[in-house]
């Protein structure tokens, strides 16, 4: 594993670690792969017990430099990767992902052509651990107001798999969250900002790059549903000063409320999915979805009842 590269990348991409070797290689070399751009992936070890050292070990790229934190949440790992990224564009990549053919490429080449924009953004794919297709999701251009208000509905035009950004841009917004709590939403926070900011923002088409389902995603996790109420708390002092959250903050509550009854009476915890179905009503008294599950959690926490009498 080489440690430096001897000239300046036009992209840097980044990579943060914590607890993957099962899929690390899979992803490095997905990146490294990238053709027709210069490029550095700097993979930041998030203070993990599986030291990253074994896989990369083999790959002789001096491409590739590895950096290790104590352990402090994903959005600090983040953030240290774009502070020691040579290149004036970065993108990112999860240790479980997979980075399609000519991704650096196309987008980079949208900067050239578009000297003026902040953020560009693209298409990507779902699939499973084995390589089976999920689905596709196909954004399109969309304006910062239009991309905070799809994303408070849960239906984001935009998301870290196809996001590449000038360094310079993602310093003035604040980089990510170092807050540990936020793993898992660091991207959520993040993109709020961004909408709220004047980044200048520009889509291109293209499937760009692959989010695995494996079983071991951090979002299927109990931890990820109280990382929901962390982000909740972010954007309620960001309504105080911002009209445009203000606006669409019932609706972040909602979805936030929503996933987390979801969540609960899936695993039979009715009394749980109830408390956050109610929650989910009286933000959006309008929304019958919230009823409906509302209404089944109590049927499903009734039903026993006939066995017994």
């Amino acid at each position: 594993m080489a440690v430096t590269a001897l000239v300046k990348p036009q992209v840097s991409v980044v990579l943060p670690y914590y607890e993957g070797e099962k899929w690390l290689l899979r992803s490095v070399n997905s990146v490294l792969s990238q053709g027709d751009v210069t490029r550095e992936l700097i993979v930041v070890d998030d203070g993990s017990s599986q030291s990253p050292i074994p896989v990369l070990q083999a790959i002789q790229s001096d491409s590739l430099r590895l950096i290790r934190i104590d352990h402090a949440g994903k959005g600090a790992a983040l953030n240290k990767g774009v502070s020691d990224a040579k290149a004036d564009l970065v993108c990112f990549i999860d240790q479980d992902d997979i980075m399609n053919p000519g991704r650096l490429k196309l987008q980079y080449n949208a900067f050239l052509d578009h000297p003026q924009t902040d953020v560009v953004y693209s298409d990507y794919e779902r699939v499973y651990d084995d390589g089976r297709l999920i689905d596709h999701f196909i954004s399109h251009q969309a304006t910062n107001r239009e991309c905070l208000k799809s994303m408070a509905r849960s239906t984001g035009l935009i998301s870290m798999q196809t996001i590449m950004i000038k360094r310079s841009t993602f310093h003035e917004i604040g980089g990510f969250s170092n807050d540990i709590q936020l793993t898992g939403l660091d991207d959520a926070e993040f993109f709020v900002r961004l909408f709220a900011s004047a980044a200048v923002l520009k889509y291109v088409p293209g499937i760009v790059q692959k989010w695995v389902l494996h079983g071991q995603n951090y979002s299927e996790s109990a931890d990820f549903q109280q990382t929901r109420l962390i982000l909740l708390k972010y954007l309620s002092n960001y309504a105080i000063n911002n009209q445009s959250i203000r606006e669409i903050l019932p609706y972040f509550q909602y979805h936030a409320f929503f996933m987390r009854g979801l969540f609960y009476l899936e695993r039979g915890l009715t009394d749980q999915a109830m408390h956050e179905f109610l929650k989910a009503v009286r933000v959006r008294p309008l929304n019958l979805n919230g009823y409906y599950l509302l209404l089944k959690s109590w049927t499903k926490k009734m039903s026993p009842c006939k066995f017994n009498r």
